[in-house]
């Protein structure tokens, strides 16, 4: 069902715009020598990124226009959808660096996790908005959302991925704090969780290297701790200013995945710190806009579908640019908007479409509250 009336959040679409204008430009800057050198083209990625942009933004354009009401029949087929994905890539999924993230059908490449956040929040919030009278009784309602969150995040341990699970479960936990569950359960849930994440982050050695390189990054900087240092080196020659657009160093081959999860640092390089700063804002204000939506949405499942994309948005892009800056552990999580990544572009600007939608609905209800209010203030 269409609206038939739209009202477009205009500073909400320019900044996802720009954002993605930057990613363009810094994807190519970033990828150019590296894709010449291995695949003969500098344009192989900024193509790639340019189809994937432009799909993305025809499904944000359809998405925007849909009653995201209509969206709460299907939260259960996306899901097992998403989990069916989840299951699949672990039978068939390309073992790219120890991890089987992705499916590769003919030349498209897609991985299932990306579809499982949009999946997982649509879900969340639409049983808290079903369960709303039962959610502050454990049994009745927190812990059927606890297993199929629980379900969700351990599939994709098992990839294996932590970083993704871990931003996906915080993001739930925020909805379901925002939709009125207990304190004490979500701190039960909390120390629960405990045990289980010790044994991942220091009973599998590779994350306990990286835990090691965290804290000491010089002191292996040539094995655990290599992209993180690399990644200081980056924005500490950038300097205020930059080295000017195209002019990075750290991405001739030192730096790796410098289009992908690293491409922050190469911004710092090349455009310095205010480059970088001004970045941060950019993100700052699409993440205050975002929870604006979320205020004025004109019912709960609005509410919390609108937090939860915005919170997904804005922890994945802080825990991006910390894992760039040294202040968290490495953690393999794409710049949302800006970094490479097919399945990751076309999933975050459904998202915003559903956003949009979203804000113009709150923006009618508001409109019609004050015509309601006037004429009343108007009657003799």
């Amino acid at each position: 069902m269409k609206l038939k009336r739209f009202w477009l959040d205009r500073p909400l679409l320019l900044a996802t715009l720009v954002l993605m204008g930057v990613g363009l430009v810094m994807v190519f800057s970033a990828s150019a020598m590296m894709s010449e050198a291995r695949f003969g083209s500098a344009y192989l990625f900024f193509r790639k990124q340019l189809l994937w942009d432009i799909l993305g933004l025809f499904a944000m354009l359809g998405f925007m226009r849909v009653d995201y009401h209509r969206w709460q029949r299907w939260t259960r087929p996306l899901l097992i959808a998403a989990v069916s994905g989840l299951v699949l890539v672990l039978a068939v999924g390309r073992v790219i660096k120890g991890a089987r993230r992705w499916i590769h059908l003919g030349g498209v490449t897609f991985q299932p996790s990306e579809l499982a956040k949009i999946a997982l929040i649509l879900w969340m919030a639409s049983y808290l908005d079903r369960h709303q009278s039962q959610i502050k009784y454990f049994s009745k309602g927190l812990w059927p959302a606890l297993l199929v969150l629980g379900l969700v995040c351990g599939l994709m341990v098992v990839e294996p991925d932590l970083g993704t699970p871990l931003m996906l479960g915080s993001v739930c936990v925020m909805m379901l704090f925002l939709a009125g569950v207990r304190l004490e359960h979500l701190l039960g849930v909390g120390l629960a969780t405990v045990v289980p994440l010790y044994f991942l982050l220091f009973h599998v050695a590779y994350r306990r290297r990286r835990l090691l390189a965290f804290l000491n990054p010089w002191g292996d900087s040539q094995g655990a701790g290599y992209q993180v240092t690399q990644s200081l080196m980056a924005f500490g020659s950038g300097g205020f200013l930059g080295k000017g657009l195209g002019a990075s160093t750290l991405k001739l081959l030192y730096l790796p995945d410098p289009h992908t999860d690293f491409i922050f640092p190469i911004i710092g390089e090349e455009l310095g710190f205010l480059g970088a700063i001004a970045l941060v804002l950019l993100f700052i204000f699409w993440g205050l806009r975002g929870w604006q939506v979320a205020r004025r949405a004109p019912d709960l499942f609005g509410q919390l579908l609108a937090s939860g994309i915005t919170a997904w948005m804005l922890l994945q892009a802080v825990i991006n640019m910390g894992v760039s800056c040294g202040v968290l552990p490495t953690k393999g999580l794409p710049l949302p908007f800006v970094s490479f990544g097919g399945s990751s572009t076309f999933i975050s600007l459904t998202a915003v479409g559903i956003l949009l939608n979203i804000s113009s609905q709150g923006r009618f209800e508001k409109m019609k509250s004050i015509r309601k209010s006037n004429r009343t203030m108007s009657r003799p």
